[in-house]
């Protein structure tokens, strides 16, 4: 779901040549033009697409087609923002790792230009399994023979058994939680509270429940901490065929355990089969298959992923319950995923004793 433009499409491309102009030297004739939100795009952060068109200095013309990517203001769904932070990471992610992460070009801070910092990415060119009208409903992968759906799934999920095994202190990314060295659960737990009413102002009795419900059956001790997606799922892939080409959207990056990006991915498949009501895709694998595979992968057991399943269905919860009061209306997008979070709290019940984990 993209963020509406809201911008003056003109005028944006008019700065952004002048912008462009100052950091190409020798190009003349520069143009931008066909700014569109690309398929996939998310809600995070307003992202389009541009045609960049120069000459060199030999007169030859060249045309690009590159991503902007500009960082939240009207429609913030966090209350901070992370944006500097997530460029930060894209470019050690593209330079020194072999995961997909598209490169960023460019990084403007100065919001004098957009009227908020931004970045230039490479564009990748692919399909991405879409989240509106979800991908279990129509679109390219109902297509898709089951075979080919487990292989699009398990290609998507080995992602994350990927990413899971860099080495975070030699990559530097201790940025990501330097602010706040408690561990994962107790941070996000203590966000989650602090900004309640920001991401939820009708305050829902379901996210209250499970927030309580979390604070109780709190793991005593965290799995290893990994770099961590945070928006972790099928819909921030764009694939080659069956293969990902493009790892997207790491405005949720975090370092911490594990089993909070599978729990994720997990859940947000869910969300998009049962949380709205129409029947998961024959062919995908299911939940502990998919769980065993990755714990083969990596040599990681997974642990408490019923605690984290609940933890992912509660920030969604919170996530949507933002996004909707940003959009206005009456939207199904935190109906469906309050009922989900409901159930998945019901079926944890009776709950594990915090004192079992280990």
């Amino acid at each position: 779901m993209p963020v509406p433009l809201h911008r003056d499409a003109q005028a944006t491309a008019r700065r952004l040549a002048v912008w462009f102009g100052a950091r190409m030297p020798g190009a003349t004739d520069i143009t931008v033009s066909g700014l569109d939100s690309p398929t996939g795009a998310g809600f995070t952060n307003e992202t389009l697409t541009i045609r960049l068109t120069w000459q060199d200095t030999q007169g030859a013309a060249h045309t690009h087609s590159v991503i902007l990517r500009v960082a939240p203001t009207r429609h913030q769904v966090h209350p901070d923002s992370r944006f500097t932070a997530q460029v930060r990471l894209q470019r050690i992610l593209a330079a020194d790792t072999d995961l997909p992460v598209p490169p960023v070009l460019w990084h403007e801070e100065d919001p004098s230009v957009l009227g908020a910092p931004f970045m230039i990415m490479r564009r990748v060119d692919g399909r991405v399994p879409a989240d509106v009208p979800s991908y279990h409903r129509s679109g390219w992968v109902v297509d898709l023979a089951p075979p080919q759906r487990r292989t699009l799934w398990l290609a998507g999920f080995d992602v994350l058994a990927r990413l899971h095994d860099l080495n975070t202190a030699r990559l530097g990314l201790d940025f990501l939680s330097a602010s706040d060295p408690r561990p994962y659960l107790t941070r996000q737990l203590d966000h989650f509270e602090r900004h309640f009413t920001f991401y939820a102002p009708h305050a829902p009795p379901a996210a209250h429940r499970a927030l309580a419900w979390l604070r109780v059956h709190q793991p005593t001790r965290e799995g290893p901490s990994r770099l961590l997606w945070g928006d972790a799922r099928l819909g921030n892939l764009i694939f080659t065929g069956l293969s990902p080409a493009a790892v997207l959207d790491w405005d949720m990056a975090d370092t911490g355990p594990p089993e909070s990006d599978v729990a994720w991915f997990l859940h947000l498949d869910r969300h998009l089969s049962e949380g709205i009501g129409v029947p998961r895709l024959a062919g995908l694998p299911e939940r502990t298959e998919t769980v065993e595979r990755y714990e083969r992968r990596t040599g990681t057991r997974l642990r408490h992923m019923e605690y984290y399943e609940v933890f992912a269905a509660f920030r969604f919860c919170l996530i949507t319950a933002r996004v909707t009061a940003l959009l206005g209306g009456d939207v199904p997008l935190h109906r469906n995923a309050t009922r989900l979070l409901e159930k998945v709290l019901a079926e944890r019940a009776p709950a594990p004793s915090a004192t079992t984990a280990h």
